[in-house]
């Protein structure tokens, strides 16, 4: 017989919303359905719709609704970080094991971790959320191979955050190597 032990949690977080960018996400769901308008305009004068056209336009829907309808809740745990993702009936559910991680930074700068060698990342943040980008980096799988979770925190989670994991901080600056 197994015992599990609950561990006990240091913080929570649900992902937040600016006002601002809630009026540039409203902005570019208008541009979305205008595109939708084109296509249909199309149908008008030519008959026929196009595929290429109006897949492209669903996609670019399926994207904006990933990213400013979907809200992430982040759970720390002395050796788990938890993120439960919820939007449009769905719920999606990602744990990393802290004692994997390989190091971890406050700015997610792109063309710095370009040439790493992450496997993949988890996008796991809302762009409504005001706060900014962080990275986790950690190993998984039998081969240990580096994985990333991109996720967006306040300073005060991300304290918390260091306090779990001293020492695996990595300080990025804006004008990290290409």
């Amino acid at each position: 017989m197994e015992i599990v032990v609950e561990e006990k949690e240091i913080a929570r977080e649900v992902s937040g919303v600016s006002g601002d960018r809630k009026l540039w996400a409203g902005v570019a769901l208008v541009a979305i359905f205008c595109l939708y308008g084109l296509e249909y305009k199309g149908f008008l004068e030519t008959g026929h719709i196009s595929l290429v056209g109006a897949g492209m336009d669903t996609v670019i829907l399926g994207l904006w609704v990933w990213k400013v309808l979907w809200k992430y809740e982040i759970i720390l745990y002395p050796t788990r970080m938890v993120v439960i993702g919820r939007g449009i009936g769905f719920t999606t559910h990602c744990e990393v094991d802290l004692t994997r991680a390989e190091s971890y930074t406050d700015k997610y700068i792109k063309s710095f971790f370009r040439k790493t060698k992450i496997r993949h990342y988890l996008h796991k943040n809302s762009a409504i959320d005001p706060n900014p980008q962080r990275l986790l980096c950690f190993t998984e799988g039998k081969k240990n191979k580096l994985a990333g979770i991109i996720f967006k925190c306040s300073d005060e989670f991300f304290k918390n955050f260091k306090k779990v994991l001293p020492g695996k901080f990595l300080q990025l600056t804006e004008g990290a190597p290409k």
